[in-house]
């Protein structure tokens, strides 16, 4: 093997994991701000985005995504919890953990299902 062959090969094995890293290091594309807990209509971060700073009061979700959030990325460092009605009332709960996401809420039940959230 040439030189220039042999700097070739070290190159790309060390640039393929952090191009890997780099991938895989956060859910998606979409752009939900740091410090924010965010909402998507669409399972994998698509459709709409509705941004909080959730509070220890209850936050009725506004139209567009009440009852059809289908995905969440919470870059708080606290839990955030959704209900299934206004008031943060219902028996239907959603709890995410903090400095978490999640691309399909279909995976447990929760699809168009949160009305309103606050922090817990």
């Amino acid at each position: 093997m040439t030189r220039t062959k042999k700097i070739m090969a070290a190159l790309g094995a060390a640039v393929l994991p952090v191009l890997f890293i780099g991938a895989v290091g956060s859910p998606a594309a979409a752009d939900c701000p740091g410090d924010t807990f965010c909402l998507y209509e669409t399972a994998g971060y698509a459709g709409g985005q509705y941004t909080y700073h959730p509070t220890t009061s209850c936050t009725n979700l506004g139209s567009g995504i009440a009852d059809d959030a289908n995905a969440m990325r919470n870059y708080r460092g606290y839990y955030v919890k959704l209900w299934d009605f206004p008031g943060c009332s219902g028996s239907l709960t959603y709890t995410a953990n903090p400095n978490s996401y999640d691309s399909d809420f279909g995976n447990n039940g929760f699809s168009n299902k949160a009305s309103s959230l606050k922090r817990v």
